[in-house]
């Protein structure tokens, strides 16, 4: 059918004969009587839907390396999409205060799909990483990504390298939105601390988290202000 070609849509259809009309059923889903005035508009729907039975399932992947230290009910990969969203539009805006040039819509669209992939391969925490060659676990993050998009036709094509501008660190949004994952992460620790959680020392320790915000100085300035914030916090960090 031309449209799916159109849309870049990799549907099977199936029509069948249902009081003398016929009926579509896209992906297993029968859709209304008035598909042939509107067809478009459905398949677009479908792909979408189609997306986000992957997509809300953020919600239910848990962020592996609270629980592995000793954190009850973690936060979800989507928490974090959600804080990591929020802090890079706010450095984004203020970075562009400050004369520089930055895609703000960019920035939040990136850090919105950054972790679509784990949707189909889960959090991988830092200790599980010590054992996964680095090569192979991009290589797994970057198909179930393209997985996941997939469904969706030509806008697939426009996420895919939006993910991989991010991964490759290749422009000044990527950049911003790598420094806010990190230090979402890291004010995330500072909160768990805050609340009595201990033993998350190595979320300070491991170098890979302290690699994508020295390159400014007001993103270095945000990561100074959260170790202070770590500081003058008289929580215990010891064993339980």
């Amino acid at each position: 059918m031309e449209i799916l070609h159109r849309l870049g849509l990799d549907y099977e259809l199936e029509f069948e004969e249902s009081n003398g009309s016929p009926e579509l059923i896209i992906n297993g889903l029968r859709l209304p009587s008035e598909w042939e005035s509107d067809l478009e508009n459905y398949l677009r729907a479908s792909a979408l839907l189609t997306f986000m039975h992957d997509g809300i399932r953020l919600k239910l992947v848990p962020r592996s390396g609270w629980w592995y230290y000793g954190i009850k009910n973690p936060e979800s990969v989507a928490d974090h999409v959600y804080s990591v969203s929020l802090m890079a539009l706010i450095m984004a805006e203020y970075l562009r205060e400050m004369g520089e040039e930055i895609d703000t819509g960019k920035v939040v669209k990136m850090a919105l799909i950054h972790e679509l992939g784990e949707t189909r391969i889960g959090d991988i925490h830092l200790e599980a990483r010590r054992y996964i060659p680095r090569e192979e676990l991009d290589e797994a993050e970057r198909k179930a990504f393209g997985d996941v998009v997939g469904v969706l036709g030509k806008v697939a094509s426009d996420l895919m390298d939006l993910y991989r501008e991010f991964e490759e660190r290749a422009s000044k949004e990527a950049l911003i939105v790598r420094a806010a994952d990190k230090l979402e992460l890291l004010f995330q620790a500072y909160m768990y601390e805050k609340f009595g959680y201990r033993n998350l020392e190595a979320f300070w320790e491991t170098k890979e988290n302290f690699r994508d915000f020295f390159h400014n100085k007001f993103l270095a300035t945000v990561f100074e202000l959260i170790k202070a914030l770590r500081e003058q916090n008289p929580s215990p960090r010891g064993d339980r």
